[in-house]
């Protein structure tokens, strides 16, 4: 799997729990009440961090 595919998949897996698994708001409810740049900042640390750990973590070994 190459780094853009596993982006991807994290961004279509954060979008679809936040906007349809979600319904109950138990998960996503504390990030719902604040403004929209909060939530893009935090979307985007969390998608950084996850770049981040991709790449210690896994893609120096699965090549």
């Amino acid at each position: 799997m190459n780094f853009a595919t596993f982006i991807a998949i994290v961004l279509v897996a954060i979008i679809v729990d936040f906007f349809w698994l979600d319904i109950e708001n138990k998960r996503w409810n504390w990030l719902k009440n604040r403004s929209v740049s909060q939530q893009v900042l935090f979307f985007a640390f969390f998608l950084g961090a996850s770049m981040i750990l991709y790449y210690v973590f896994g893609y120096k070994f699965l090549n």
